[in-house]
């Protein structure tokens, strides 16, 4: 068979290549959330830091973003 046009198998042999390296990401991607989670979350004196430190962090932006009222305002 020889054609000049697109090859269906090829295609899809890469198509499939790519949904599995993307499946590999996500795998890793998964992991990793769990691995974060595990540190924020943990009852180990570490991950009450980091709690802490987000809880601060978190309270700092929304203080940034508080308008303040002025004098004349109800």
């Amino acid at each position: 068979m020889a054609t000049g046009g697109p090859d269906p198998l090829k295609d899809a042999l890469t198509l499939q290549a790519r949904v599995k390296g993307l499946q590999a990401l996500l795998e890793l991607q998964l992991w990793q959330i769990e691995v974060l989670n595990k540190r924020l979350y943990s009852s180990e004196s570490g991950g009450v830091a980091a709690r802490r430190l987000l809880a601060l962090k978190r309270s700092e932006k929304e203080a940034a973003f508080k308008v303040p009222k002025s004098v004349n305002d109800p």
